[in-house]
């Protein structure tokens, strides 16, 4: 076993580092790569609505960072309404220009029924129609943006 520790010793090494000269460039072209195609095909996030349940803590707070960061309208969803009045200001920090705070538990449906509804009455985004005319405040039931954003 000493025989085969001594050799491993004297190979592993020089092998590991002929190993990373020859990947090593390969891995940085793949990620200067990467960075150009994200900074010339960025999303432009600009006064679009991201809603995201769940912002209280953990991958949802850091989703209201990264979109605060690209000047988003954030609707933040959570149980813990306290938790979100704290991240709602460093998000306006960070850049988000509207920020929307609702407690809600997504597991229960009403509930998702009605922040969605409350999203869609602070926001509404409709960039295309199927000839429905009518004032927004005149839609008395939220039923229908679904069939109309087709």
């Amino acid at each position: 076993m000493d025989l085969v520790n001594a050799v491993l010793n004297f190979v592993v090494p020089p092998a590991s580092m002929i190993i990373v000269a020859f990947a090593w460039p390969t891995i940085s072209f793949l990620h200067a790569l990467e960075w150009f195609f994200k900074t010339l095909y960025r999303e432009n996030m600009e006064n679009k609505v991201v809603l995201i349940p769940g912002a209280s803590s953990a991958i949802g707070e850091q989703l209201a960072y990264e979109y605060a960061r690209r000047k988003a309208n954030l609707v933040l969803v959570a149980r813990r309404e306290n938790r979100l009045w704290g991240i709602k200001e460093n998000a306006r920090l960070l850049g988000a220009k509207h920020v929307l705070v609702m407690a809600a538990d997504v597991v229960k449906e009403e509930e998702c029924r009605r922040f969605i509804s409350d999203t869609i009455m602070h926001h509404l985004v409709n960039t295309a129609s199927l000839g429905h005319n009518f004032y927004f405040e005149e839609a008395t039931d939220p039923a229908v943006f679904p069939h109309m954003m087709v």
